[in-house]
């Protein structure tokens, strides 16, 4: 009897995220058309609260369903390139000595690269924390210079 336990399918991500997540917000909006032309057509209101039926109205169904389309196109794309400003916003930094990544083959030093890439510029100096080891350290060095 195989005792292994059964294999997970792997996660296949999809390769544009903010495009997966536009896509799930158009189906959204199709689903409100869907929702505005079966009130339309149904008369929602009538079967719900039992008021009057009214006639089906083809110019308040266009209407709404203009609305909802333009309400799709203004927060489908401004999800999108929000999103795509906050990843392109984002900086590759390297664990170990913090160059930033300018391209695929180049790194600069953080400074360098900010420095480059804003109005600010750097001057250097040390936090209490370091200056206590940095003093330290030369008093130990003094010390064993002495003896």
């Amino acid at each position: 009897m195989d005792t292994t336990p059964p294999r997970k399918k792997p996660v296949h991500l999809p390769k544009d995220p903010f495009a997966y997540i536009g896509f799930w917000q158009f189906l959204t909006f199709i689903m409100l058309i869907l929702l505005v032309w079966v009130n339309e057509v149904r008369d929602m209101p009538a079967l719900l609260f039992n008021t009057s039926p009214q006639d089906v109205n083809i110019f308040r169904g266009c209407l709404l369903t203009a609305g909802v389309l333009v309400a799709a196109i203004v927060a489908i794309g401004n999800t999108y390139l929000q999103q795509k400003r906050v990843l392109n916003s984002m900086i590759s930094v390297c664990s170990n000595c913090n160059k930033v990544r300018v391209n695929q083959n180049q790194w600069k030093q953080m400074e360098e690269y900010i420095s480059d890439n804003s109005l600010l510029t750097f001057t250097h100096g040390l936090c209490p924390d370091c200056m206590e080891k940095v003093m330290q350290t030369i008093s130990q060095r003094t010390a064993a210079k002495s003896s």
